[in-house]
């Protein structure tokens, strides 16, 4: 039996559909991070980090508000974090 992985992979369709609510792994080049997106302004999106989620050293401390790129986003947390 396989196991259901616990992120998807950023598609092109996927990405144009994130929103509010929304979670999404990010990678600034100082670690990964998982984010509750915010809002998002076309390329640009805000979010509250939760290093609690995923199971990885997260380099921002809890309920920072970060900035990142849509090329940020090295994975999604549909149907795990958030049901889209």
């Amino acid at each position: 039996m396989n196991a259901k992985p616990l992120f998807v992979k950023p598609t092109e369709n996927l990405l144009d559909n994130l929103g509010p609510g929304c979670y999404a792994r990010i990678d600034q080049g100082n670690g990964p991070c998982w984010i509750e997106i915010k809002d998002t302004d076309g390329y640009m999106f805000s979010g509250t980090v939760h290093p609690q989620l995923g199971g990885i050293e997260c380099p921002y401390h809890a309920s920072v508000n970060v900035l990142f790129k849509r090329d940020d986003i090295n994975a999604l947390g549909c149907d795990h974090y958030c049901f889209c």
